[in-house]
């Protein structure tokens, strides 16, 4: 993978093609990078909602292989129908543990992945753009006064044209 050429600060005093070009290129990487971190982030809380739907599902199974009881015939259980029920109580607590970690798991996956992506993208790659458009706009905003004060300069040169004619002709 071939880098960007980096922008050097005497390039952007002579305002070469190649510097808008290579200017260009690195506002291209920087909308890439951020439609790129916007996807990942949209991923990531997708995964965390499936994740905590698993969950959901895993501790249902949890309570339910914990209230499992069997229904004796005769005056009380036998010795298998024992170790199964107390098997299975067991493995619904290990499953509601496993939950537990799970959901400690996930809400540290948004606060150690997607809430730093974010403020990257909003810090970072915002301030360049927010920079950039008010970069335009100044621009804008001097090259209008510039046409204002060129179309009163021309204005005025040919009011002085026409008056000199004039008093040449005469």
């Amino acid at each position: 993978m071939m880098g960007l050429p980096p922008l050097e600060f005497t390039d952007c005093l002579t305002d070469s093609p190649y510097f808008r070009q290579d200017l260009l290129a690195h506002e291209k990487e920087l909308e890439r990078t951020s439609t790129s971190i916007k996807g990942l982030i949209k991923d990531v809380k997708d995964l965390l909602a499936k994740a905590r739907e698993l969950s959901r599902a895993q501790r249902v199974l949890s309570q339910t292989l914990i209230n499992f009881k069997f229904e004796c015939i005769g005056s009380s259980q036998t010795d298998d129908e024992v170790v199964i029920s107390n098997s299975l109580k067991e493995l619904g607590k290990l499953v509601s543990a496993i939950e537990d970690e799970r959901d400690r798991m996930l809400e540290q996956a948004y606060d150690q992945i997607i809430r730093p992506l974010e403020k990257f993208r909003k810090e970072q790659i915002g301030a360049a753009k927010d920079g950039r458009k008010k970069f335009e706009k100044q621009t804008s905003k001097f090259v209008q006064s510039q046409e204002r004060y060129l179309n009163l300069s021309t204005r005025k040169q040919e009011l002085v044209l026409q008056e000199v004619s004039n008093i040449e002709w005469s």
